[in-house]
């Protein structure tokens, strides 16, 4: 027989979710006489955080049935949870769903392709949504007389700033932005020369001798 295991996503920021779905779990075990073999609990507390789901489901046994409440538990969004449904059922996994009463059963299986199919044009229909959002969003703002795009004067994150001090380090000094370039790797010197006006970096530094380019 096929170990069952539980899924719940824990997050510190919403207790009444996460204690909803231990519920309803304990709820539909009981009504259903599962012997459960594991109970899984991760904590996700950022979008940025759900790449744990997937590294953990990949330690799942193939022919194993995994028990979640809902779908929203792998992902915030319909493409994440797609990917690891997919994975999933390609890995043999059984996953079923509480709340969307789905069991989906294998990547074979006609019913599990026909939800599948419908989860992945629910995926497209948001994205088109989303796109026809945004056109809307800014047409209302253009007609408002509103500027589009970021703030004048915002600055970017940058590929360089992670070697900032480094470079201010050899400013100082009296390199030229071309040597720097060169010198930290750079195949272009222009794009290091915009870095460092646009955030005024030679003004703060103390007065250097240029050294030639």
């Amino acid at each position: 027989m096929s170990k069952i295991l539980t899924f719940v996503r824990v997050n510190k920021n919403n207790d009444e979710y996460t204690n909803e779905q231990k519920e309803k779990l304990d709820l539909y075990v009981s009504k259903n006489s599962f012997q459960i073999y594991q109970s899984i609990e991760i904590e996700i507390n950022t979008p940025d955080e759900e790449n744990k789901i997937l590294d953990l489901l990949k330690r799942c046994e193939p022919k194993s049935t995994l028990i979640v409440y809902d779908l929203n538990v792998f992902g915030r969004t319909i493409e994440t949870i797609l990917e690891i449904v997919k994975f999933l059922l390609s890995n043999k996994i059984r996953v079923m769903v509480v709340k969307q009463n789905l069991d989906l059963i294998d990547d074979k299986d006609m019913l599990t392709q026909m939800i599948l199919g419908m989860i992945s044009m629910t995926l497209n229909l948001e994205k088109d949504l989303m796109s026809l959002r945004t056109k809307e969003a800014l047409t209302a703002k253009k007609l408002k007389g509103e500027s589009l795009g970021k703030p004048k004067g915002t600055i970017q994150k940058s590929k360089f700033d992670k070697q900032r001090d480094k470079i201010e380090e050899l400013l100082a000094v009296g390199l030229s932005v071309r040597k720097i370039a060169k010198l930290l790797g750079y195949n272009n010197h222009i794009g290091l020369n915009n870095y460092v006006k646009k955030r005024n970096i030679r003004d703060r530094l103390p007065n250097t001798l240029d050294i030639a380019s």
